[in-house]
């Protein structure tokens, strides 16, 4: 980098350091002119692709004729994108909410979890409940509620100490128990926990339906997720889904829940809302819940630029091109593709513990020990080769680091755009494995 890196924060010194001069559909051009299939959507962001010329021109549309009014006024973008997010989603009804990031948007969601179990006279419960290995934003109210390790090293003294339990991670179960017969262990603790005094105070429950930047994609069992909502309602707290990196699209279905039978209370989501054309996060909350804090005269405060036009106008168009593209049932597709590829591939290799994954949300985790699951340790930067490998052979792949300990553990998460081809997954595929094999090589 030139002196002007001096100016802003640089990245982990393990992580490579690029300047990406452009892009253009799943492809990153740094400026020196080398070429790299974003295999990651970026933050697992991008999901039609980079450089479209439609969302320019409705981004320049708007900027010409609103690009700001306060958020307690309204606008054709927002109402566009109300009415096209009402098509999005289930039978139930629910109310929206926007912010800028999905860190913003938990938050949202915290304030709204507070704010009705007051407007319900139980004060009491102003607690957030959530999981170990799980990660819901950077802003110290999310934060807190991250059960990530690593990404709370050196805040946790000005942390909320929110309660947590252990995640639904059949392949390090927490219980050392298998599946079947484990009784579904990891959706008990949940219960088990709020008969306890500290589940008085829980107001709602936060978890991803499947486990992202701390898990590399973990996906729960089947029961899982049906008998975790059934307890929230019986204990009278909301459940919180974190859509976040799983929503719009990404693992072949709109949302990521709609793999199982369930009705959140809240459904937290941004990244794919936008496809990275402007930073936009959301809240959705069932209509309900929001009538009954309505009648109190409860009022919801916004951020700054909550409902801002531009991203508005941006995420609608974004969603037209989903259903126009039919996107979400190529996620799903492809991803079965995807993710056959990759067991048939890096199943039986020794470097590889476990590969998991629904659409285009795919996990592989690395391990030093195939037979004993022995992660590498945290300090070996093991996954910063594999990564600095792949992208010198020209496919980007998204690092997950603690899930094994809160420290140890490494995956990475394979989350191409949605409008990824056949011919790209073989080479992600194929770029993936001899990352791995040069790995082994040099462990020799």
């Amino acid at each position: 980098m030139d002196g002007s890196s001096c100016h802003f924060f640089q990245p982990p010194a393990d992580f490579p350091s690029l300047y990406i001069s452009r892009a253009q559909g799943i492809y990153l051009y740094t400026k020196e002119g080398k070429k790299i299939l974003d295999a990651a959507s970026g933050a697992v962001v991008v999901n039609v692709g980079q450089g479209r010329e439609e969302i320019a021109k409705i981004a320049l549309e708007q900027l010409r004729t609103l690009n700001y009014i306060v958020p307690l006024w309204t606008s054709k973008p927002l109402e566009d994108l109300v009415k096209k997010l009402a098509e999005w989603f289930p039978s139930k009804a629910y109310r929206f909410y926007f912010t800028t990031g999905g860190a913003e948007a938990v938050e949202a969601a915290f304030r709204f979890a507070f704010l009705y179990q007051a407007v319900e006279n139980k004060p009491w419960k102003k607690n957030i409940l959530s999981r170990f290995t799980s990660y819901h934003g950077i802003t110290l109210g999310a934060l807190s509620a991250s059960g990530n390790r690593i990404r709370r090293k050196n805040l946790e003294h000005c942390l909320v100490d929110w309660p947590k339990i252990p995640p639904p991670y059949c392949y390090r179960c927490p219980w050392s128990k298998s599946y079947p017969s484990c009784g579904i262990a990891c959706a008990q603790a949940l219960e088990d926990l709020l008969k306890t005094k500290a589940g008085e105070s829980i107001a709602g429950f936060i978890a991803e339906p499947i486990i992202g930047a701390s898990g590399g994609a973990i996906v729960p069992v089947d029961e899982y997720w049906p008998k975790i909502a059934e307890i929230c309602k019986k204990h009278e707290l909301l459940l919180i889904i974190d859509e976040v990196m799983t929503g719009f699209g990404r693992t072949g279905k709109r949302f990521a829940f709609e793999h199982w039978d369930i009705e959140p209370d809240i459904i937290v989501s941004a990244k794919g809302l936008s496809g990275g054309y402007s930073p936009m996060g959301m809240i959705a909350v069932k209509e309900e819940l929001v009538r009954n804090c309505e009648k109190k005269a409860k009022n919801f405060m916004f951020y700054t630029y909550t409902s801002h036009p531009l991203g508005c106008a941006i995420a609608t168009k974004i969603l037209e091109l989903i259903d126009e593209e039919k996107l979400v049932e190529h996620a799903s597709r492809i991803g079965a593709f995807l993710g056959d590829s990759l067991k048939k591939t890096l199943l039986n290799h020794p470097l590889v513990g476990d590969i998991r994954g629904k659409g285009l949300f795919w996990g592989v985790e690395i391990v030093r020990n195939k037979e004993t699951k022995e992660p590498f340790g945290p300090t070996e930067g093991t996954l910063s080769k594999v990564i600095k490998t792949a992208l010198d052979l020209g496919v980007f792949f998204y690092p997950c680091q603690g899930m094994a300990d809160g420290f140890s553990g490494e995956a990475l998460l394979i989350s191409p755009p949605l409008t990824v081809g056949e011919g790209q997954i073989a080479t992600i595929v194929s770029v993936l494995k001899e990352s791995l094999d040069l790995l082994q090589q040099s462990l020799r």
